[in-house]
């Protein structure tokens, strides 16, 4: 009898311990550095803020015709951004773009929210700033005037998605929609196009 006392005693205390034992490992660690730790209840390793660099190039189409002897070219663009993040769902951007079409210059900053997700996220954007047009020769008004140039503020909001790849989503691969607007004269450029970027 006592030997079927001490068995069902140390069942029971072995269904008693065993949940005991799973909770206090579902806490987890969180000793060593901020943001290292990992498994359960830790940090997924990889920073929130931080900077990343972007390319970008693709297809920019004018809405009104550049002016006559305004540079001419392939209707593409070409740019570069800076970001600094300031959490996985917002970033700052400062951003050059390039319009061969016509010579467009823009440079603008301003902020982009990003979507939860993974892989696939997505994005938009407002930026604001100034939209360059250089010189060229300005006889439409009889006038005989020569050289001209436009220097305008100008708004470009962005919408877009992106994918995230490597290790710790430091990679993404992602296309953009952009118009860019002048205002107070100068006409409306669209610009569809890719981008890689990296975060460090």
């Amino acid at each position: 009898m006592k030997r079927h006392s001490r068995l069902c005693g140390a069942l029971l205390s072995l269904a008693v311990a065993a949940p005991l034992t799973a909770a206090a490992q579902e806490r987890g660690r969180t000793d060593g550095p901020e943001e290292s730790e990992y498994g359960k209840g830790g940090y997924s390793g990889s920073s929130n803020t931080g900077v990343s660099f972007q390319l970008e190039w693709g297809a920019a189409v004018n809405a009104d015709e550049p002016p006559r002897d305004a540079p001419e070219g392939p209707p593409l663009y070409v740019g570069a951004t800076v970001s600094w993040w300031g959490a996985d769902w917002f970033a700052l951007d400062a951003n050059v773009t390039y319009v061969f079409d016509g010579g467009r210059t823009n440079v603008m900053v301003g902020p982009r929210f990003r979507s939860w997700g993974w892989p696939l996220v997505f994005s938009l954007g407002l930026k604001a700033g100034a939209i360059y047009t250089p010189d060229y020769v300005d006889d439409s008004s009889g006038s005989g005037r020569g050289d001209k140039e436009e220097l305008h503020f100008g708004i470009s909001p962005q919408v877009g998605a992106e994918v995230l790849m490597g290790s710790r989503d430091q990679v993404s691969l992602g296309l953009f929609y952009t118009p860019d607007i002048p205002i107070g004269g100068g006409g409306v450029t669209h610009r569809l196009g890719m981008a890689v970027g990296y975060r460090f």
